[in-house]
């Protein structure tokens, strides 16, 4: 008879990473829960990315999102690989036409995305682990993709005696 956790995993992560869309690179600082059984996965993130400069033209390039995501994982011992896709909420400022020699026009721009995610985590102890995952965002006006690192705490799937599948 299969034995499967009854119980879903609920955990949060948060980290850093970077950004790249069609005018260059940010940084990004990303927060999210996610919530996991058997081998379904639904995560709420929210990412914010800004260009970091100090001394040069305004105004800074900036991307936010808030998205939600449902997918697949598959754990293998301490290691989580999931794919996920959704919908989200997306938007930021981005330059415009040249009005001063450090002044650009700002544009500013909202609309609804198609998120998606490659997730891979590392199950360090029974309540953290480590994440990377590769994200884009498709979208009408600004589609952009990129990479974070993070930290996660709470209750994590796929350590001894806590995984989605059968227990031999």
């Amino acid at each position: 008879m299969d034995e499967q956790s009854q119980d879903g995993f609920i955990w949060i992560g948060g980290g850093v990473g970077t950004m790249d869309t069609a005018d260059g690179g940010l940084l990004d600082m990303n927060a999210s829960i996610n919530y996991s059984k058997y081998d379904h996965i639904f995560k709420l993130r929210g990412i914010h990315a800004e260009e970091m400069v100090l001394f040069g033209p305004l105004p800074n390039d900036e991307v936010w999102e808030l998205g939600l995501l449902y997918g697949r994982t598959q754990t293998y011992g301490s290691l989580s690989v999931s794919l996920l896709a959704g919908i989200s909420y997306t938007g930021g400022i981005y330059k415009g036409d040249r009005l001063d020699i450090d002044y650009y026009e700002k544009i500013a721009f909202e609309t609804v995305g198609i998120p998606l995610e490659a997730q891979i985590d590392v199950n360090l102890l029974t309540y953290i682990g480590l994440s990377i995952m590769f994200y884009a965002d498709i979208n009408l006006d600004k589609s952009y993709g990129g990479v974070n690192f993070a930290i996660l705490l709470g209750k994590l799937p796929g350590l001894t005696g806590t995984t989605h599948f059968k227990k031999y």
